[in-house]
């Protein structure tokens, strides 16, 4: 049953979160000829992209109210729509004030998509059987840029639609799949295990009552722990501290990469077309996806321990920081690969750590103050890169500066582990089970 309901559910997840991703992360390749066309410095970029964060923050929370109260198909459907028009608008923008507008609604619609797929996930699978899907699912970030950096310098450089400049059509084509997809969402996407027509009667039997088994045990745990005891609790702050540094890492390369590439012909003496930064921006992406496939099967047989995200981000951090500081394009890709395996191989590892501590309210609680806490990078260090860039004319400060944050993240994942002691072996099998 397991197989059954991953095979109907997880392409048409992926390919949303692939948009979702994509639609994010494209203005990177945008600014390429973007910033001179609309007169912006890399520092006004940053804020752009920072503005995305902020929608993205405030809306997760009624999103999610609001998926509850309408159920998932329709939701999910409404805001595909609506922000693969914004998306597509986005190309029609005369100026800075209107792009930071276009990626603030941007990101009030996209906020929905990643944690309401999370809670409509739970209507399907119990925990223990959601592990492998959401690994599955988080993939599409990376692989939206690994699909995304050829086809949309490619675009820029060869396509014109309606008279429109390369970044301009791009941003124009690439919104259409969100909103294509949000039309076969709602014809498409069941909104819960009785609504579909491929589950037997016997199969949803099953399921709903694995998930009420699941649901009162967890009740009983709610009355140990409350939200206050949540936000009170030193650890949800610290977890909050590791994922903002793995989130640094990722924002750092998905929007700031192309124009770093960029950079390589002065540097360097280099000369890359469009196409060939496109084709470059890709590489330590794929690369993640493989390390993190790796990483994950790895951890499924082994275990989950703080260390396990700790190390490869503080491998990631060392990586970055001195990325820029190689003596050649190769080299340089080479690290930036390091730190984009490091990054993501984290991401869903990290998630299984909360549950070791938080359950209840406590659990919602906690998770949404860290999510919050991670996201927050978003909002925060755009404009820092683009201001160290225009001060210093460099992004090599910049790059050490995310570096250390990310750093910092190491090391207090580290000490999560030192201070669970003895314990952690049990706890780390207990997560396998």
């Amino acid at each position: 049953m397991d197989g059954k309901i991953c095979w109907r559910l997880v392409p048409l997840m992926i390919l949303m979160y692939l948009a979702n991703s994509l639609d994010r992360a494209n203005i990177g390749y945008a600014a390429l000829t973007m910033n001179k066309d609309l007169g912006i410095t890399t520092a006004e970029f940053g804020i752009a992209a920072s503005l995305f964060y902020l929608g993205y923050i405030a809306c997760q929370i009624p999103s999610n109210l609001i998926l509850h109260r309408i159920g998932a198909r329709c939701w999910v459907a409404t805001i595909l729509l609506c922000w693969g028009t914004i998306s597509s608008l986005t190309s029609l923008v005369p100026d800075t004030k209107w792009l930071y507008i276009a990626r603030f609604v941007l990101g009030v619609f996209e906020a929905g998509l990643f944690p309401g797929m999370i809670l409509y996930l739970t209507l399907w699978l119990p925990s223990r059987n959601r592990v492998l899907l959401m690994s599955m699912f988080v993939t599409a970030m990376p692989l939206s840029a690994v699909i995304g950096a050829p086809i949309s310098t490619a675009i820029m450089t060869h396509t014109s639609v309606l008279g429109l400049s390369g970044w301009r059509t791009m941003l124009l084509l690439e919104g259409l799949p969100a909103v294509l997809l949000g039309i076969l969402v709602f014809f498409y996407l069941p909104t819960s295990p009785r609504h579909s027509k491929w589950l037997k009667e016997s199969e949803l039997n099953e399921l709903e009552e694995a998930i009420a088994n699941e649901k009162a045990q967890g009740s009983g745990q709610q009355a140990e722990t409350s939200v206050m005891s949540a936000v009170k609790d030193a650890r949800v702050w610290a977890l909050g501290i590791v994922y903002y540094g793995i989130n640094a890492g990722i924002l750092v390369l998905l929007f700031f990469l192309p124009q770093v590439i960029k950079t390589f012909e002065a540097s360097f003496g280099v000369k890359y077309s469009m196409a060939d930064v496109g084709l470059i921006t890709a590489i330590p992406f794929g690369f993640a996806v493989v390390c993190m496939l790796l990483w994950a099967r790895y951890l499924s047989k082994r275990g989950v321990a703080a260390w396990h995200i700790g190390v490869p981000l503080g491998i990631g951090a060392l990586a970055l920081a001195s990325a820029l500081m190689m003596p050649s394009p190769f080299l340089v890709m080479a690290a930036f690969a390091i730190a984009a395996a490091a990054c993501f191989s984290c991401m869903a590892p990290f998630w299984q750590l909360p549950s070791r501590f938080l359950s209840g309210k406590a659990a919602a609680a906690g998770i949404g103050l860290i999510s919050m806490l991670g996201i927050a990078s978003g909002f925060t260090l755009p404009y820092a890169i683009g201001m160290i860039k225009d001060k210093t004319g460099s992004f090599a400060p910049a790059f050490t500066f995310i570096g250390l944050l990310m750093f910092i993240g190491a090391l207090t994942a580290v000490a999560l582990e030192v201070r669970r002691g003895p314990e952690s072996d049990a706890l780390s099998r207990e997560g396998t089970s």
